[in-house]
């Protein structure tokens, strides 16, 4: 009886860890999905071969992997059952004519910029959207509460002219500030 309860207890930790996959079958899954994606690229390796190795991973090696790996795994699969041996299909292997980054010049320099310097950054961009067009046919419109936010300009602009000391400039803070919300 002693032993029992240690005995089920090791046996619910094996079971419990047994769980999920293998680090040694993600591992191969990864391995023969760079493969079958380095065939992709391959312009003199034929469509069936290529089929057959996306059909092989799909069979084998989705246990554990991602499911966008197996969704594009998927698609490949059915892109190329639709081509022959001397047609790619709807597919052809992406160019290696532009770099999608630039090369590094030096590993001291900094970074290139990837934007240009005379384009407008992103907030500058929204903003450009329409010249400074009135709206409703108003064209010296004021926004909301100009007046009233003036005004209390003006009376902050007066008390604190009257004032000398340090204090008298806290009072004429908090009377703008009062002033202010009554505006909005």
């Amino acid at each position: 009886m002693r032993f029992r309860i240690p005995l089920y207890l090791a046996a619910a930790s094996l079971t419990a860890t047994a769980c999920g996959a293998s680090i040694n079958a993600v591992y191969e899954g990864d391995v023969r999905f760079e493969h079958c994606m380095a065939l992709d690229s391959m312009p003199e390796i034929k469509p069936t071969l290529r089929r057959a190795c996306w059909d092989e991973w799909l069979q084998f090696y989705t246990f554990g992997q991602t499911r966008d790996r197996v969704e594009y795994a998927t698609l490949r699969e059915r892109q190329l059952s639709r081509a022959s041996d001397f047609d790619e299909g709807e597919w052809s292997p992406p160019s290696s004519r532009a770099p999608a980054v630039p090369e590094p010049t030096s590993a001291l320099a900094p970074p290139p910029m990837l934007l240009n310097a005379d384009a407008p950054t992103p907030a500058e961009a929204v903003d450009a959207g329409a010249p400074d067009a009135p709206l409703d046919g108003a064209e010296d419109a004021a926004p909301p509460g100009a007046e009233c936010s003036a005004a209390c300009q003006t009376s902050w602009g007066e008390c604190r002219r009257g004032c000398k000391s340090g204090g008298c400039e806290k009072g004429c803070s908090d009377q703008y500030r009062r002033c202010m919300r009554r505006c909005f």
